[in-house]
């Protein structure tokens, strides 16, 4: 059985800023990395405007989904005050985390609807997203901007870790790895979500959820590893997967169905 954890509007305002920031990553490694020690080489001014279009992008593409998104805005301020908000199991977490992937006996506390690692994920884009649109602006306005350029690649630096970490979780690691379904097709494996976020599945599922979803189970075929030229693979997956999910959030439930897609309550 499966579960819904992230609605269609999670998953377009997340893809949203996902896409484009990493388009902007890996051609800024790129320009800085190979272009920066000979600014002579060829092809430069291709990944210079690369990724000026994709900080284009970045800058109108999650207002826009925030837009098209608007009457959901009660779970938007929900997933926001949920990263913020920190309990003593959120610092239990992340230090028992590397001991957790080293030995699997290891018990990890109950997470909410976000792990802490998400958490972090979360705070760091919301505090550096307004930066990097600001630093970037300058340096491609003014032509130089010393300041402004040693703040951008810092915050880059500092995203770095985050960056890997998060798609190392959501494509390589066999035990977290399921969960990325959640940000494509937006349900997840039932077993997984109370295993992996029991507080969420607690307060939201066994509580009881006002609209349940039937549908049949289906087969899924194993999750491989993908790179980053995977990454418009992932989006189109997204993207075809909103007319099989699309109505998932209104459909109401069939009386005595064993077999559900269970959808939890807004906040």
């Amino acid at each position: 059985m499966k579960i819904l954890r992230f609605r269609k509007s999670e998953r377009l305002i997340h893809w949203a800023l996902a896409i484009p920031f990493l388009v902007c990553y890996c051609s800024a490694l790129v320009l800085v990395v190979f272009y920066n020690p000979a600014p002579d080489r060829p092809y430069r001014d291709i990944f210079s405007w690369i990724h000026r279009v994709s900080g284009i992008c970045l800058t109108v593409l999650p207002p826009l989904a925030v837009l098209r998104c608007s009457g959901d805005w009660k779970i938007h301020f929900s997933n926001i005050k949920q990263a913020w908000m920190w309990t003593i199991d959120d610092i239990k977490w992340l230090s028992l985390m590397g001991l957790a992937f080293i030995n699997p006996r290891v018990r990890l506390p109950k997470q909410g609807k976000f792990n802490a690692g998400e958490k972090i994920n979360f705070m760091m884009l919301m505090g550096t997203y307004p930066l990097y649109l600001l630093t970037g602006a300058l340096i491609w306005l003014t032509g130089g901007a010393l300041l402004a350029w040693l703040v951008h690649i810092a915050m880059a630096i500092v995203a770095t870790p985050l960056i890997f970490g998060h798609i190392f979780m959501a494509t390589v690691n066999p035990e977290t790895r399921a969960g990325l379904s959640g940000m494509i097709t937006g349900f997840v494996d039932r077993q997984w979500a109370k295993h992996h976020h029991a507080k969420w599945y607690e307060e939201e599922i066994e509580s009881g959820s006002p609209n349940p979803t039937e549908a049949p189970e289906e087969e899924s075929a194993p999750l491989g590893v993908p790179g980053a030229a995977d990454i418009p693979t992932l989006f189109a997956m997204y993207v075809a997967a909103q007319s099989d999910s699309e109505d998932a959030d209104s459909e109401e439930a069939s009386e005595d169905s064993s077999d559900r897609l269970i959808i939890p309550r807004n906040p």
